[in-house]
């Protein structure tokens, strides 16, 4: 059985995943391929999409 910790870790990173993955789902959509490989490169660009793509 999983900690409450290990849980909450798992439900994190699952998010992340998907979060990211919609983003590169849009971006390859858009062909925006550079914008793609940049958002898995810089976190900080990343962000910025997110904030774009309201994710």
């Amino acid at each position: 059985m999983l900690s409450m910790i290990s849980y909450a870790e798992e439900n994190g990173i699952k998010k992340g995943e998907n979060r990211l993955g919609a983003l590169i789902n849009i971006l390859l959509k858009n062909k925006r391929y550079s914008d793609a490989e940049k958002a898995s490169e810089d976190e900080v660009y990343r962000e910025q999409l997110y904030k774009e793509y309201k994710l």
